[in-house]
């Protein structure tokens, strides 16, 4: 094997994004969490327009599905295109292997042998 072939600028792209977006997934679901809204009060305070407060999650309840289904895909997506191109990567990788160790002579093989058992020391 001659090398680790990869894309640096687009794993380092994908790896940062994927924590990134993380982030700013667990802010917007702390931030959500703190919301409260006003609502009538039950009961005769509430017909006689008295009011209370609770969360927000309690009175949207899809709001939960929602931050988790898109922060999965937030989160999700570019790790799904890291692994996708990681498998490219690993074909690049045996190609030019291949096609390098194809072209070499053999005294290239017989000095890298040798090199690597120690032998020529």
């Amino acid at each position: 094997k001659t090398g680790h072939w990869s894309t640096l600028q687009a794993s380092v792209f994908l790896h940062s994004s994927t924590i990134g977006n993380a982030k700013q997934t667990a802010t917007l679901a702390m931030f959500l969490s703190a919301q409260t809204v006003t609502v009538p009060a039950s009961g005769i305070w509430g017909f006689f327009g008295g009011t209370t407060t609770v969360s927000l999650f309690s009175i949207q309840p899809w709001l939960v599905p929602a931050l988790v289904g898109g922060g999965m895909v937030y989160v999700g997506l570019p790790m799904l295109i890291l692994w996708k191109a990681r498998a490219k990567w690993f074909e690049a990788e045996k190609r030019l292997n291949d096609g390098f160790w194809r072209m070499a002579e053999p005294e290239v093989f017989v000095e890298l042998i040798r090199s690597w058992t120690s032998l020529g020391r």
